[in-house]
């Protein structure tokens, strides 16, 4: 399955459910997961990351508004990209926004195509399955193409 919204595409693997929408200023927000997600969610899931079964793997891409502080390409956005694979290390109990039992969390911000993100990534399960949702996330975000905005800083 492909989505293709608000500048953002993404091909799903089979099994897998996702949305992409736009908050706030228009601003887009991906939610990607191999079981079925809430269609009534805040932008990093909670409700999704709630219902998670074992094992899963969540994501959520969310763009945020630049201005106010908040400069693409810059500080916390200065990384162009998402560091792929990802790293196991990168995942903790201490890095999700609601701590769940059985569940690990990564976040990573990150500027492309001049927009600023945040990328979470939640899994869950017994440690000795980690590996396959870490893959399952990897071949999602190596599908990931974000296109820019009007008015944004090409590759910025």
């Amino acid at each position: 399955m492909i989505l293709d919204a608000h500048g953002l595409r993404v091909a799903l693997p089979r099994g897998w459910s996702g949305r992409v929408f736009a908050g706030p200023g228009g601003v887009a927000t991906l939610h990607a997961g191999n079981f079925q997600l809430p269609l009534d969610d805040g932008e990093f899931g909670d409700a999704s990351t709630a219902a998670m079964p074992e094992p899963a793997a969540f994501l959520a891409l969310t763009e945020y508004q630049p201005g106010a502080g908040l400069t693409p390409g810059v500080g916390l956005y200065a990384p162009r990209r998402i560091p792929l694979p990802l790293e196991p290390t990168s995942f903790g109990t201490d890095r999700l926004q609601h701590p769940r039992r059985g569940q690990a969390g990564a976040q990573h911000f990150f500027t492309a195509s001049g927009r600023p993100f945040c990328m979470y990534a939640v899994i869950a399960g017994p440690r000795r399955e980690r590996r396959h949702q870490l893959l399952a996330l990897d071949r999602v975000l190596r599908s990931l193409e974000i296109a820019s905005r009007k008015g944004s800083r090409p590759g910025g």
